[in-house]
């Protein structure tokens, strides 16, 4: 299955297209479900069950990865056509912003404490809370691992 992996350049991309697939129909039968959350486990399941190293999927599933990036930048769009509803919100968004960075930061904090967390490790966590195509590059400009 690795050399399958390796010679295939749409194979990652296939994989994570179709469990995720897999969690959109799984979401729509019980709406409780979290498409990504299936998404992401059936892509640990089959990597487990066929042997497959991370690193080769990654490899293969990198034009996803190019992707995420114009997809965050998207997100702006919505936000500028409510722009006066953010302005008049100001404060409790703020407030929100604060509390959920708190929260984030000083529940890493106590993980690493509580585990033993390496640097490495504990940089690998601190940028949980944003989306995955800004994370990554948090995380390796930390020094975390990808």
């Amino acid at each position: 299955m690795n050399n399958f992996m390796v010679n295939s350049v749409t194979a990652g991309v296939t994989i994570s297209l179709l469990s995720y697939g897999i969690g959109s129909m799984a979401k729509r039968k019980l709406s409780i479900l979290n498409p990504l959350l299936i998404s992401i486990l059936l892509v640990i399941l089959f990597l487990k069950l066929f042997h497959v190293d991370y690193d080769i999927y990654s490899d293969s599933a990198k034009p996803l990865n190019y992707l995420l990036t114009p997809a965050t930048v998207s997100l702006a769009i919505p936000l500028y056509q409510k722009l006066e509803l953010l302005k008049k919100n100001m404060a409790s968004i703020l407030c929100g912003i604060l509390a959920g960075m708190l929260t984030s930061l000083s529940s890493i904090f106590v993980m690493a404490l509580l585990f033993g967390l390496s640097h490495e490790e504990y940089v690998t966590l601190l940028p949980k809370s944003v989306t995955t195509a800004i994370g990554m590059g948090i995380s390796e400009e930390l020094g975390g691992d990808m």
